[in-house]
């Protein structure tokens, strides 16, 4: 199997953007599990960030060690040394911001909501992508933007929870929207910053700008006991680790692969596929109940994801005859 042909598969990268999505699906029931159990979120922050470096730290280690003789070496950027650092450690920083402004909002807003407003990411990549490009979205996109939207509100679980305005509280609402703003952000990054990098270098100084900026965040605000705590706290290993791997190692670095070859537009509507995950972990892991209309709503945002897919093949096919 030739794996740099398969690396420049659309196809498989489309594929990877698909599995980074949904290895963050499961992270929600995981952090409820921890909560459950004790652990406060500045702990379970920490604790992810930190144990998904040193899983990247071993993952680098074990790469280089075995094809440390066959290494291919990097290609040549145009960009100055420090310009490529410094956008690196913008990218990690975005991607925790990530995870900082939706456990924020969470404080303030019911998690219904708070889902519904993380998942907007679908069309504000798709504007990150218009406004860069300075090109208008597809017909597809658009269309599969509008699907999704619906069938997150569904899923979200947002009708029929009885939500009242009081509870739409304004600072959660921006906190929510800032973290869908910095994930369709870090897509888009993701697939732009130092592609000529190997991806398991270019995930690994991601993943170190985005702890080290958790740690002084959690440190400054909630206080250098929490980030001792998260990294030192034996019992809390439980959910750091895979927290950690499903929350930074895998993603990350499925990203770093898949994202050069696939545009943000798509990259955003593919990562649609972590709320159906999401419901799914939540019903089978912590045994929530799900009502219909949630899974009317899966349904609804998997055709959202393959519609761009299907639209595109039969106009293929239709210029093929």
């Amino acid at each position: 199997m030739d794996l740099k042909k398969l690396s420049n598969s659309v196809v498989f990268c489309s594929l990877l953007v698909l599995l980074a999505s949904c290895s963050y699906a499961i992270l929600s029931t995981i952090v409820t599990l921890a909560v459950m159990n004790g652990f406060g979120i500045p702990v379970v922050l920490v604790g992810k960030f930190f144990y998904g470096w040193i899983i990247l730290l071993l993952l680098v280690g074990l790469v280089w060690f075995i094809y440390q003789r066959k290494q291919p070496k990097a290609q040549s950027s145009t960009l100055p040394l420090w310009k490529r650092v410094v956008s690196l450690i913008i990218t990690g920083i975005v991607m925790a911001l990530v995870t900082v402004c939706y456990f924020l909002s969470l404080g303030y807003l019911p998690i219904s909501l708070a889902v519904v407003l993380l998942f907007q990411y679908s069309w504000i990549g798709v504007v990150i992508e218009s406004v860069t490009r300075r090109k208008l979205p597809s017909r597809n996109q658009v269309i599969a933007c509008l699907v999704i939207v619906v069938g997150t509100i569904l899923a979200g679980g947002i009708i029929g929870s009885g939500l009242s305005l009081a509870e739409m509280n304004p600072a959660g609402i921006v906190l929510g929207l800032l973290a869908a703003f910095f994930y369709a952000l870090f897509v888009y990054l993701s697939g732009r910053v130092s592609p000529e990098l190997p991806p398991m270098n270019r995930s690994f100084f991601i993943a170190t700008a985005g702890m080290a900026f958790v740690l002084l965040f959690v440190g400054t605000v909630y206080g250098g006991s929490s980030v001792i705590e998260g990294i030192t706290n034996v019992n809390a290993l439980a959910y750091s680790i895979p927290l950690g791997l499903f929350g930074i190692a895998i993603p990350i670095f499925f990203l770093a692969v898949g994202a050069p070859k696939v545009s943000t537009g798509m990259a955003t509507i593919l990562n649609s596929a972590e709320l159906p995950v999401e419901v799914l972990a939540a019903a089978v892991i912590i045994l929530e109940p799900v009502a219909a209309l949630r899974w009317v709503g899966v349904i609804i945002i998997l055709l959202g994801i393959a519609l761009p897919y299907i639209l595109e093949r039969r106009i293929t096919s239709g210029l093929e005859k």
